[in-house]
């Protein structure tokens, strides 16, 4: 992850397809040819960001930082759970107050640059605007659009599961075993809600996570979606997907619809069904671990989370996991602070201060000297974090690249898996019905 590319490669570096969405009529989006390119010279700039508390934190003593730096602009900002997040967005966009700095996902980046809000970054980052001279290549071109930046990684990570310790401690059913397979992991959490009295549950829900359902369809040989946007799975995946959290439900392996319903979607510790005590499972993205052990101690100050890989289809199978960008920092198109966005996004990467208040909270980051600034200071906790992605970055057999983005509509698709596990949970409608009402609008949101 330490590779070093020069500026032209910047431009050039591409994996595989993941120029592939230049046919879902991406191409020629030049969000540049829109930007307000006058220079100002004072004015207070918006973001816009999802995230915990710790987030929040650390992101405002960056615009005080920049402040100190920069005294003629400041910076103001709107956190929302990355739940409510994108309505929040589209609202302010609807209103014309679209943010000068966003937050960005890689499921929804797509939509944005389709909608031309997005300011194209790769001339930007070819002066040198913003310095990536040392950046991991592969981390850029996995956040990349037909093959341009509209957004910088703030950080890297990979999926993975966290569990309390505490909790199985206490079941007596001993620590979680390495490389457990889906049926392995359905017989431990299991046992694990068995041996704590049924008062706790092995793990929440999963079964409306994207995140999730991405690796069960990767370990089958395929990606989530077809070069020209499609989707790229069978009703039958989403069907066998969905019985497999209806079974778990049924053993008690997994929390109850009546308990789960409104937790896990925030993205948050405070919306925690595992910090708030109700499962001992979370399978989510590591650059949270650091929010999520803050979170345990604050319930309770002896209370320590653990983090391993994510369960896998067994022996056969594909890898599953990939290196993802946490996040990105992306610059609205229409800014009338161009020149000062830039310069924000720039001092994250490169500045020593931002550098060590952002830490690894949003992920590994892609600089080499801020991954070298930034090791002698890891806490405990951010060195396991550290060490997780360490591991499966040099681990030629437990990963594989994500070499097909996200089309536009990938976050509808996100929400209505979701929205569809709520049905089947809540026994409104069977594992049947809701795998072809998935399959079925699915295909009508990416256009077959």
């Amino acid at each position: 992850m330490n590779k070093v590319y020069h500026r032209r490669q910047a431009i050039k570096w591409g994996v595989g397809a993941l120029a592939g969405l230049s046919v879902l009529g991406l191409a020629g989006c030049d969000s540049s040819s829109i930007t307000n390119t006058a220079a100002a010279t004072s004015g207070t700039m918006h973001m816009l960001f999802w995230g915990s508390a710790t987030r929040e934190q650390i992101t405002k003593t960056t615009f005080d930082l920049f402040h100190k730096q920069n005294p003629t602009f400041a910076i103001t900002s709107e956190v929302y759970g990355f739940d409510v997040y994108w309505k929040k967005l589209n609202a302010l966009i609807d209103g014309g107050k679209i943010p000068d700095l966003i937050q960005m996902d890689m499921r929804y980046v797509a939509q944005y640059v389709r909608q031309r809000r997005l300011l194209d970054l790769t001339e930007i980052i070819y002066n040198q605007g913003i310095d990536l001279s040392d950046f991991d290549p592969l981390l850029l071109s996995s956040s990349k659009v037909n093959n341009t930046v509209y957004g910088i990684p703030l950080g890297g990570n990979y999926q993975s599961a966290f569990y309390d310790k505490e909790s199985v401690t206490k079941s007596t059913v001993g620590d979680p075993p390495a490389n457990m397979s889906w049926d392995d992991f359905a017989n431990y959490t299991t046992e694990l809600t068995k041996g704590l009295g049924g008062s706790v549950y092995g793990t929440m829900d999963a079964s409306g996570e994207i995140t999730n359902f991405e690796i069960w369809i990767r370990e089958r040989g395929k990606e989530l979606y077809t070069r020209d946007g499609h989707i790229n799975f069978s009703q039958n995946d989403v069907g066998d997907w969905y019985e497999y959290w209806n079974k778990l439900r049924d053993r008690q392996g997994c929390l109850p619809f009546n308990i789960q319903k409104g937790l896990d979607v925030a993205g948050t510790p405070e919306n925690s069904s595992m910090i708030k005590g109700k499962s001992v499972f979370l399978v989510t993205l590591s650059n949270l671990f650091e929010a999520y052990q803050k979170g345990a101690l604050a319930a309770s100050p002896t209370r320590q989370l653990g983090m391993i890989e994510p369960p896998t289809g067994g022996p056969g199978s594909s890898p599953g996991l990939y290196l993802k960008p946490s996040l990105l920092l992306s610059i609205s198109a229409t800014t009338k602070y161009t020149q000062a966005a830039i310069n924000y996004a720039n001092f994250l990467i490169n500045d020593v201060s931002a550098v060590k208040t952002l830490g690894i909270e949003r992920g590994i980051p892609g600089s080499t000297k801020a991954k070298n600034l930034l090791n002698p200071q890891l806490t405990s906790t951010q060195q396991t974090i550290a060490d997780y992605v360490s591991r499966l970055s040099n681990s030629e057999n437990k990963t594989r690249v994500k070499i097909i983005l996200d089309p536009p509509g990938a976050g509808q698709i996100a929400e209505l898996l979701r929205s569809v596990s709520y049905d089947i949970a809540g026994k409104k409608v069977s594992v049947s019905e809701g795998a072809q009402s998935f399959y079925t609008q699915a295909k009508k949101i990416v256009g077959g």
